[in-house]
């Protein structure tokens, strides 16, 4: 970036710390002593990624993160944020008061909780740790959101969440082709043993999980046979011109499944939330191998990992589509 460029959108976004005052009147002392519970305006249920710090130190200049996809922030609507970083995690809230040109306003982070692993360089984590509690103002322009740290000391730029990593929404219709899968991937699921409650039932979505411009199709099945206390086998299935071939299964999983910004064979990792039967809750991560996804680490049930939430919403057995069984 060009340093009057530069100087000129550090200036823009300094003094959002003075004259931006919110829809509701509140100056940015009023916003930092009181985060709104449920935030409105642009920000509100929005997900970005990183792509650089730019510092008025000339010793410190512009940096830029190897890859975007490690630092990622989601706003979500009631006020909660979350952060993956490229080792750590963290949560906590948010709050901002849009100015009168509903394109920027004050911003504040609340007090985040942060892992401490010790990542080696370039890592921004604790560069992006230290300064948080210091956002003070936004500005969205050029297609980025600017976080703007007091005293003009710099500005973290973020970009949204690019659309093919997005998806998971939940399938509208039965899929026939699904549920020849299923019965293939569940061989022992037939008419003499469907379980106590008849035929399970199935809900899916698709997503794209290694940004190929092909789908994968995220399969849960519910129903006694599939299902036990610590929740529900889902499937992974990748589409091919013979229908649906089984990449992974992923046992005792309750939704939504998180795709993780980091990624490992150029897939994103997964993290299925555990909980129930017997097991203290938890997040379990699975990384690619460039065949099938393996379980590589367990994580704290708090705080909530970062990334996209896959087939996030309402479902249960009696909206789901029945699955009859293989024939005897």
């Amino acid at each position: 970036m060009h340093l009057p460029l530069r100087r000129s959108l550090l200036a823009a976004l300094f003094m959002l710390l003075f004259i931006g005052v919110g829809a509701a009147g509140r100056d940015v002392t009023e916003v930092a002593e009181a985060p709104s519970d449920s935030p409105a305006g642009p920000l509100a249920g929005t997900n970005w990624r990183l792509v650089r710090f730019q510092s008025m130190d000339d010793a410190i200049g512009e940096i830029r993160p190897e890859d975007p996809s490690a630092y990622m922030m989601l706003l979500d609507a009631d006020g909660s944020v979350r952060m993956q970083l490229a080792c750590n995690r963290a949560m906590g809230t948010w709050s901002a008061a849009p100015a009168s040109d509903a394109i920027s306003g004050t911003f504040r982070f609340g007090p985040l909780a942060i892992t401490k692993a010790l990542c080696p360089p370039p890592s921004m984590d604790e560069r992006i740790a230290r300064n948080a509690q210091w956002v003070r103002g936004y500005l969205l322009r050029d297609g980025l959101l600017h976080l703007s740290l007091m005293a003009d000391a710099g500005i973290y730029s973020w970009e949204p969440v690019p659309a093919e990593i997005l998806g998971g929404e939940f399938g509208s219709e039965p899929d026939p082709e699904i549920e020849v899968a299923l019965r293939a991937a569940a061989p022992d699921y037939a008419d003499t043993i469907v379980g106590n409650d008849g035929w399970a039932k199935y809900v899916y979505g698709r997503v794209d999980l290694n940004t190929d411009g092909r789908h994968e199709v995220l399969v849960l099945p519910m129903g006694s046979f599939f299902c036990g206390t610590g929740g529900c086998n889902l499937y992974l299935f990748s589409e091919s011109e013979a229908g649906y071939d089984l990449i992974s299964t992923f046992p005792r999983s309750r939704l939504p499944l998180i795709a993780s910004p980091h990624k490992t064979a150029g897939w994103h990792d997964l993290i299925r939330r555990e909980s129930g039967g017997g097991m203290p809750p938890a997040y379990v991560r699975y990384r690619f191998d460039g065949t099938r996804y393996d379980e590589s680490a367990r994580l704290p049930a708090e705080p909530a990992p970062a990334g996209i939430r896959l087939l996030d919403g309402d479902y249960s057995y009696a909206t789901g589509f029945p699955l009859p069984p293989r024939p005897e």
